[in-house]
């Protein structure tokens, strides 16, 4: 079977949903041929094969950093994709076109798949749904809501990775038929654990640790202003990762008197990210909203307590209690009460890190993969037999 998959972010571009789409390309490709769709980005490659997958990088328009798209990159992935997704993929058959984000991806993919006569599977990932924190989603804004509703017509069928995301495309757009809830996965990170020295890190300080773009959505500041209100010079806080915030939350932190306990590590490999989490204590991003929030899975992974925030799509796997706490989004004073109750009771730490450990095992790429080939089975694409995880 030949796969299309269009997303206009794919790494080392973007975060979470580039994140997810390549791990389930990566593992659809031990079994079917898999191509990809994505934006170019700096350094990279117009084209190249990384896990059995091969990727196509199309030149959009103002796509200045990795981490992040500016607003001309993602409109210009629209028409610019199209053309050079029919130019380098001229003379393929494809089965099946599965577009991540209905905007600005989704138009991309639904004109490719009419193009190779292919269906169409659309996969709503996030911001292309909801996003609270930025005034051009199509939540808010007419034009773009009119093309979300416009590819939600016209696919073939239609993913949600979150329960959340599915009850918002409904309630927002007034989406009526069928919605798969896939889940997104992972596999088990590998990476070698080494002691805190190594990593820069004090031997009896309780560290708290977030990873995500270093965007408003994020709500980080909510965060360095709960560890300010804990008044505790033994518990600092980490932050991975980079984004436009990180200026004006350094300027924070030191308004608050915590500028020295809060370290800013920026972009790192992963194996020192899954190193930093495995020597932190607790977990926590309470962002605005998370249509899945695969970072999550990868701190449990590691054996830490989650704090988040609700509502979100983390609430499919995240419970009040037995894998950390769930607070009001922007409830500076419960994150600080969720704060203090995982700070000061290391029983309780060490028997949510182990439940943890086993409900990060269920969400398998494995498993992902197979319902996408339900999904793509369901529309006739290719007759494959559908792999079942052992």
């Amino acid at each position: 079977m030949r796969i299309l998959i269009v997303n206009y972010e794919y790494p080392p571009l973007g975060g979470g949903g580039g994140v997810a789409t390549r791990a389930i390309a990566m593992e659809l490709a031990k079994r079917h041929e898999v191509d990809v769709l994505t934006s170019a980005g700096p350094g990279l490659p117009p084209e190249e094969r990384s896990e059995g997958v091969t990727i196509h990088r199309a030149p959009v328009l103002g796509r200045t950093r990795r981490s992040t798209a500016s607003i001309l990159s993602m409109v210009s992935f629209w028409p610019i994709g199209i053309l050079h997704g029919r130019q380098v993929l001229k003379g393929r058959r494809y089965d099946v076109v599965n577009s991540w984000f209905a905007v600005p991806s989704g138009p991309t993919g639904l004109s490719l798949a009419r193009y190779f006569g292919a269906p169409h599977v659309l996969t709503m990932a996030g911001g292309d749904i909801y996003d609270p924190s930025k005034w051009y989603t199509p939540d808010k804004n007419p034009l773009l809501g009119m093309a979300v509703r416009r590819v939600l017509a016209a696919s073939d069928a239609h993913v949600a990775v979150s329960t959340d995301l599915a009850r918002r495309a409904r309630a927002l757009y007034g989406f009526e038929r069928p919605i798969d809830v896939i889940s997104l996965g992972m596999s088990a990170p590998r990476y070698t654990a080494v002691p805190r020295r190594q990593l820069g890190l004090e031997r009896d300080v309780i560290y708290v640790v977030s990873v995500g773009r270093l965007v408003r959505r994020k709500n980080l500041a909510s965060l360095i202003t709960a560890l300010a209100r804990m008044q505790r010079d033994d518990v600092h806080l980490l932050i991975i990762g980079d984004g436009p915030e990180e200026a004006g939350l350094v300027t924070l932190a030191d308004g608050l008197g915590v500028g020295r306990r809060v370290h800013f590590r920026g972009f790192v490999p992963n194996e020192t990210k899954y190193q930093l989490l495995a020597a932190a204590d607790i977990f926590a991003l309470p962002s605005l909203h998370e249509a899945f929030g695969l970072v999550y899975l990868e701190a449990m992974h590691c054996g830490l307590p989650v704090i988040a925030a609700r509502p979100g799509g983390q609430e499919d796997y995240l419970d009040e209690g037995r894998t950390g706490f769930l607070v009001p989004a922007g409830d500076v004073e419960s994150l600080e009460g969720a704060l203090r109750r995982l700070v000061e009771d290391p029983g309780l730490r060490a028997r949510i890190s182990a439940h943890n450990r086993q409900v990060a095992q269920r969400f398998s790429i494995a498993a992902t993969a197979s319902h996408y080939e339900q999904v793509f089975e369901r529309l006739g694409c290719g007759r494959m037999p559908v792999y079942v995880p052992a």
